[in-house]
């Protein structure tokens, strides 16, 4: 009996842990003990040695932690960490199709920048002398039709002083210049604005690129109002010099040409940030040390100047709009004199004629903004500065230590961009001056611009520090590490 009662009372110690491998299979405790796993971590298992049933965090594979980096990192930019989004139906991270999106439309931004330019060159601008968004998107498609339009731009002021003797198929040339340019511009509204609603509407977009998209939807719009605003002042002669160039207001034309730039350079910086996130959010432990890396207070320069110089070639650009409104480049085409020395004289810079004031209070100002002498010394100037400036950030990077320390790779190569194109932008400058701006200089010229502008705002997306997309790599951080710890407590099995 004894013996009996010790067999009974060893039975009764066995007992939780037989019944639960005795009337429970083996392959229904490894299916929920996965799912346990999953439910936690969110991550797919790992397999094992069929060997071992433990393993200890310090017997985690790289492969195992290169999984939990992607599953961690992945988790953030899709669900936008779902655990805080649970307020919210806009996901943390933009998806990476509006990037290309947004980029995609930038190109065309571009090329209407381009195509603009060699409008205003032909002198096709004035052409349409009306502004039907809609009705307009059609030509005029019989003979009745044609006859109507040149009629209308027959009581133009660019007809009665500029081409009294231009016939029908002329103005059809010159016509169907400005027809795609407007057409062209519509087609950047619509393909902005309906995807843009898309994307909202699915939740593609996080809420602060939701905003985004608004503003540069409604500069869009602006930007169409402010092109006819600007036609509109080439129409009525009160609005320049009798007997002079009939042209539109340069003060008119260089708005149209800032607005396109910030059109363009809100979709480039936009595409381009959302990129960055999701390159940074695929290694959480490597983005943050990179973020780290450019807070650090040696990079406050160069980040600066970076930023000065965007705003210094975008300011060249606008100079180089007045150049082009006053056609001042026909003018003075040497370099780098102006004459008899590097500047015309005073009197001709600060001319009385400009000031329209008896006290000539507005000397300085309309002569820097209406004299083409002084506006195309004023250019010159801007453009060797803004040149000086990108070589001198160059030797910095190359001579610094702390920038060869502390400079990203990625912005070292893009200062070598940087460089490239100021180099082709100069060469395309003079090239246009010294030959009397010839069409295919002068439109390359101006492309060129807005490609320096570019490469500006690339190496400056690479050395900026975005704080939202820092906190979601802290977050991923967090989150990658409470995986592998519990990884390391409850290992999955495999039979």
């Amino acid at each position: 009996m004894a013996t009996l009662a010790n067999s009974m009372s060893h039975l009764r110690r066995l007992a939780p842990r037989l019944s639960k491998e005795l009337f429970t299979c083996r392959q229904c405790l490894v299916r929920s003990q996965n799912y346990a796993t999953k439910a936690t971590l969110r991550t797919p298992s790992i397999p094992v040695p069929r060997t071992h049933s433990r393993i200890n965090s310090t017997t985690i594979s790289d492969r195992a932690r290169k999984a939990f980096t992607r599953c961690s990192s992945s988790a953030v930019a899709a669900n936008g960490t779902s655990s805080q989004t649970s307020g919210s139906s806009f996901p943390k991270v933009t998806d990476k199709t509006v990037a290309y999106w947004l980029l995609g439309s930038a190109a065309s931004v571009f090329g209407i920048v381009v195509f603009g330019g060699l409008t205003r060159l032909t002198e096709s601008g004035l052409s349409i002398t009306e502004w039907r968004p809609v009705t307009g998107s059609l030509p005029p498609m019989n003979a009745e039709d044609w006859e109507s339009e040149f009629s209308k731009y027959r009581a133009s002021p660019e007809f009665q002083l500029l081409n009294p003797n231009m016939t029908l198929s002329e103005f059809k040339s010159i016509y169907y210049m400005e027809w795609i340019h407007r057409l062209w511009g519509r087609f950047v509204g619509l393909s902005f604005v309906l995807p843009a609603v898309y994307f909202v509407a699915r939740k593609k977009v996080s809420k602060p690129m939701a905003l985004r998209l608004a503003g540069i939807a409604g500069l869009i719009g602006f930007q169409g109002f402010i092109g006819w605003w600007m036609v509109k002042s080439g129409l009525k002669d009160d609005l320049f010099a009798p007997g002079s160039h009939p042209r539109v207001s340069q003060y008119r034309l260089t708005a149209h040409l800032g607005a396109a730039f910030a059109c363009y350079v809100a979709m480039l910086w936009n595409g381009l940030a959302i990129l960055r996130s999701h390159r940074l959010l695929s290694d959480p432990e490597a983005g943050s040390n990179l973020l780290r890396s450019l807070q650090d207070p040696k990079l406050k320069l160069f980040r600066r100047s970076v930023a000065g110089l965007a705003l210094l070639v975008f300011v060249t650009a606008m100079s180089g709009g007045l150049v082009a409104g006053l056609d001042a480049g026909l003018i003075y085409n040497e370099f780098p004199f102006m004459g008899n020395g590097l500047a015309p004289p005073m009197e001709e810079l600060f001319d009385a004629r400009y000031s329209r004031h008896e006290d000539r209070s507005d000397l300085w100002w309309r002569n820097m903004l209406e004299n083409p002498s002084t506006v195309q010394l004023d250019h010159r100037i801007l453009a060797m500065t803004t040149f000086t400036s990108i070589m001198a950030l160059w030797a910095y990077t190359r001579r610094s230590p702390n920038m060869k320390r502390f400079l990203p790779p990625a912005a070292r190569k893009g200062v070598h961009g940087v460089v490239a194109f100021a180099w082709v932008q100069v060469g395309l400058g003079l090239s246009t001056l010294l030959y009397l701006v010839p069409l295919p200089l002068a439109s390359a010229h101006q492309a060129g611009s807005l490609a320096l502008l570019t490469w500006v705002l690339v190496l400056g997306s690479r050395v900026w520090h975005p704080s939202r997309t820092a906190k979601l790599l802290q977050q991923a951080a967090k989150a990658q590490g409470r995986a592998v710890s519990n990884t390391a407590r409850h290992p999955p099995h495999k039979l």
